[in-house]
């Protein structure tokens, strides 16, 4: 018999600032980057630029973080594989490819939440920081994946 292998595209959702979120930001970062500034030259005694130079340098900051297109920051895409004794996760991110793979036999636990399923193979803060395989709520076979999942460990459900 052939093993079962099912893959889905996890398709991103479109994430749009206002004008107005992107000034408060902008604004938030350039005072905070100035502020900052003065805090560490001041405690640490170092030699003070103007504060022209210090004030160009908080708008710079400020500017490229908050006028920055918004796909920069998040995920573009990815894809999930699903087979009979293993779970694939790929995320596209910035022209690089993350890929996490589990064996069934290593999934230790499966976390739900209103945004998905967070399959780890390790504690909940290994996998945050290791990496773990997330299916993301608003996948049309959403339902259809939990239900497979949950034939191989019951699934925790966190609020």
């Amino acid at each position: 018999m052939e093993p079962i292998v099912r893959q889905y595209e996890i398709q991103t959702r479109e994430i749009s600032w206002s004008w107005r979120k992107k000034i408060a930001l902008f604004f938030a970062i350039s005072c905070f980057a100035f502020g900052f500034r003065w805090i560490v030259d001041n405690s640490l005694h170092w030699e003070r630029r103007s504060t022209l130079w210090a004030l160009i340098m908080a708008v710079a900051l400020g500017a490229v973080f908050a006028f920055r297109p918004e796909n920069r920051w998040f995920p573009t895409g990815g894809s999930l594989t699903i087979g009979d004794d293993f779970i694939e996760g790929r995320t596209q991110y910035n022209g690089f490819t993350f890929k996490k793979r589990m064996s069934r036999e290593r999934v230790k636990s499966i976390l739900e939440n209103k945004r998905g399923l967070y399959v780890m193979d390790r504690g909940e803060f290994a996998s945050r920081m290791l990496g773990f395989v997330f299916i993301p709520a608003t996948m049309p076979e959403y339902q259809q994946i939990r239900s497979e999942l949950t034939r191989w460990i019951p699934i925790k459900v966190k609020s």
